[in-house]
């Protein structure tokens, strides 16, 4: 035999053999799985949101679709005691609420805004969300917390009604 003939064999047994075991590759695929999830209310959820257990958990109400929300006024169905807050002071409400990490992984929590303000002419009303941990992101490990206590700043020298409805927004991101 001569050495082009081996060449060609050898040739034609390689091309043979990928044609035989193919790439491994593929077109499409469909496949059906099954999916469960489950809406949980705040303190319930994979980022829980919840109060802190304390005194102070009394100005806080959790709504039709148990959701969290912060109440100083009247309309607070916990009943808390007052109307408001006074004015011309700083009220200052410590570890009202956590944020938990209950889900798998590290997060990073960033919650926005921090700062609601209402002005009417000299008459200012600044609510401030501050966390106990760091500023203006938290790293939450699987089940750590972030605490968090609310500055309200009250200056009303004509005694006008300010007042603030708003949310504040909770973003969890994993680390890795």
């Amino acid at each position: 035999m001569n050495r082009r003939n081996i060449l060609a064999a050898i040739g034609a047994l390689g091309a043979g053999g990928a044609i035989i075991t193919g790439t491994g590759a593929f077109t499409s695929v469909e496949a059906n799985r099954n999916v469960s999830v489950t809406v949980e209310g705040d303190a319930n959820a994979y980022l829980s949101l919840d109060d802190t257990g304390n005194a102070n958990s009394k100005y806080l109400n959790t709504n039709s679709t148990d959701e969290l929300e912060i109440d100083l006024t009247g309309n607070n169905s916990t009943d808390a005691g007052g109307t408001g807050v006074n004015a011309d002071a700083v009220t200052v409400i410590e570890d009202l609420f956590e944020v938990r990490n209950q889900g798998t992984q590290e997060v990073e929590l960033t919650v926005t805004p921090l700062t609601f303000v209402d002005t009417d002419g000299a008459n200012t009303l600044a609510v401030l969300a501050v966390p106990d941990g760091s500023f203006p992101t938290s790293t939450l490990s699987t089940g750590n917390a972030e605490t968090f206590s609310l500055v309200v700043d009250e200056f009303s020298p004509t005694d006008a009604d300010v007042s603030i409805d708003s949310e504040i927004n909770f973003l969890a991101e994993a680390t890795e």
